[in-house]
């Protein structure tokens, strides 16, 4: 027992020794450090204006002065809220931005080796209402020196700015910002984004008045108005590329030629943006009108008068049943064309006018009758075409192109149809009784007739004839006459004598081209 005694106490007295030992010796050696500035911490992070940042570290009342990063961000060691050898209080100042803290003492400057950032709310109070793009704008309120980009409508981003201060920001509106609200994000530890309650409307080119009224294509139209500097195209109606490229440009006037295909309407600016704004008012052209055709009927390789307005600009005249335009002329004046009518080929029908520098044509409003043309048709028992589709029957019709209205070549009547065939053999006019495709009973009819006028390239090429579906086992065929009309009748006995007809097709034959099909019928 004595012996376990005296072991502990032997322990003991060693422990005590060791640490007066340990002691003696941190207490003689001299610290490496006396009497320097040391920056051992700094924080909380987060902090916000206003609140109590604290520095610790050693000989720290030698500090004169903390710098923050942002202008003026400085706290001299008079306005420490408390200082020690190893601590520091400072309220962050208003101005303190985001960035390395910098100390400073007589011996030299201490820098943070890490950035302060602090948690702040930036505030927008007032912004520019209006501006042209390019143009800068203003932005109010508070902790803007915090804000790294503004994103404009449109998704428009800027990130350089004119100046920024901790409550204002200016920066310049991009070429294509559109009007909205604006996007501001800003830093700290607590970064997000705030949206403007206000609303920047973006300057927009805007055209009051055109002359001359009317102009003529390919001439100079000026365009006034306000901020027409900043259009960047002009489009005019039925023309689907718009003119870039201008005579002139200023703020207030815009000159630009008038396309060839140009109609009327209103104009169309389109800023950088993208934004389009209309004209006030439209844009009218100069175009021919007819108002006579004398004499009518006249006789192939005559002379015809032609009376209007605008007659001046045009540039040909194309006849009914004739290729190539006429562009010589007897004379012409601008109220007044004398025309040389061709002398083979033409038919009866409307006139079509070229119109100088213009891809428009315009047609004469009255058919010219020819002497000795064609003669007229009789009227059908059961019509089925004749100016328009006839009940029961409706264009069920396939092809490239087809109108039930067409005026540009007409047998008989003022309408005829224009189909435009594409080369597939399955293409086809069809005629169709709907809706509950019963067509008319036949018993009363021997034959179906109809005209066919076929264009330049369709000669001899070959319809198909083919009645209520049997499309496999064609009835008949017929011949295209090229530049002329042809009237065929198909006698209901080759067609099989239907009960009915019910569905009545031409279809082509695996050729491409352009026919007229008019007056068509049950005899």
């Amino acid at each position: 027992m004595m012996k376990l005694i005296y072991s502990r106490l032997l322990a003991f007295i060693c422990f005590i020794t060791s640490i007066g030992i340990l002691v003696s010796c941190e207490k003689d050696e001299p610290a490496t450090n006396a009497g320097k500035v040391q920056l051992l911490s700094f924080g909380p992070t987060g902090a916000k204006h206003g609140d109590t940042l604290r520095f610790i570290g050693t000989s720290l009342t030698s500090v004169t002065a903390i710098h923050f990063a942002g202008t003026n961000a400085i706290v001299e060691q008079k306005d420490f809220k408390k200082v020690s050898s190893d601590l520091i209080l400072v309220i962050v100042p208003e101005t303190a931005e985001k960035g390395y803290v910098t100390l400073k003492t007589a011996a030299g400057d201490i820098v943070s080796k890490t950035q302060l950032n602090l948690g702040v709310t930036s505030s927008v109070t007032t912004m520019t209402a209006q501006a042209r793009p390019g143009e800068n704008i203003t932005i109010t309120g508070k902790f803007l020196n915090w804000v790294n980009r503004i994103t404009f409508a449109n998704d428009k981003v800027v990130e350089t700015f004119v100046s920024k201060s901790q409550n204002q920001i200016v920066v310049t509106v991009p070429a294509d910002a559109q009007t909205g609200p604006l996007i501001i994000s800003y830093g700290g530890t607590d970064s997000t984004n705030i949206q403007t309650a206000d609303t920047l409307k973006i300057t927009l080119p805007v055209a009051t008045g055109l002359s001359p009224d009317p102009v003529k294509h390919a001439e100079n139209l000026t365009i006034t108005g306000t901020d027409l500097d900043l259009a960047k195209q002009v489009i005019f109606t039925g023309v689907s590329a718009p003119v870039t490229t201008f005579v002139s440009q200023s703020a207030t006037q815009l000159v630009v030629k008038v396309p060839g295909n140009a109609q009327k309407g209103k104009i169309t600016l389109v800023a950088a943006s993208g934004v389009k704004t209309l004209s006030s008012t439209e844009l009218n052209l100069a175009m021919p009108s007819i108002t006579s055709l004398s004499p009518s009927p006249v006789d192939p390789g005559a002379q015809l008068t032609i009376t209007g307005t605008n007659l001046d600009l045009v540039t040909g005249i194309s006849f009914v049943g004739v290729t190539n335009a006429v562009t010589t002329f007897v004379s012409k004046t601008p109220t007044q064309i004398v025309v040389t009518v061709p002398s083979s080929g033409v038919l009866k029908g409307k006139l079509t006018f070229s119109i100088m520098n213009s891809t428009l044509t315009v047609q004469s409003p009255t058919e010219l009758v020819i002497s000795g043309g064609l003669p007229p048709l009789a009227d059908f028992a059961f019509p089925i075409y004749t100016d328009g589709a006839n009940a029961p029957f409706q264009d069920w019709s396939y092809t490239v192109e087809h109108n039930f209205n067409s005026t540009a070549n007409v047998r008989q009547g003022t309408k005829s149809i224009k189909a435009v065939y594409g080369g597939n053999t399955y293409q086809a006019l069809n005629f169709h009784a709907a809706p509950d495709n019963s067509g008319p009973n036949t018993s009363a009819y021997t034959k179906i007739e109809f005209s066919v006028f076929g264009e330049a390239g369709t000669g001899g090429k070959k319809l198909n004839v083919i009645i209520n579906g049997n499309y496999g086992s064609p009835a008949a065929q017929v011949t295209i006459l090229e530049g002329e009309w042809a009237t065929f009748s198909i006698s209901l006995s080759s067609l099989g004598s239907p009960a009915q007809l019910n569905e009545f097709i031409l279809q082509s034959a695996g050729w491409t081209g352009t026919i007229h099909i008019d007056h068509v019928g049950l005899r």
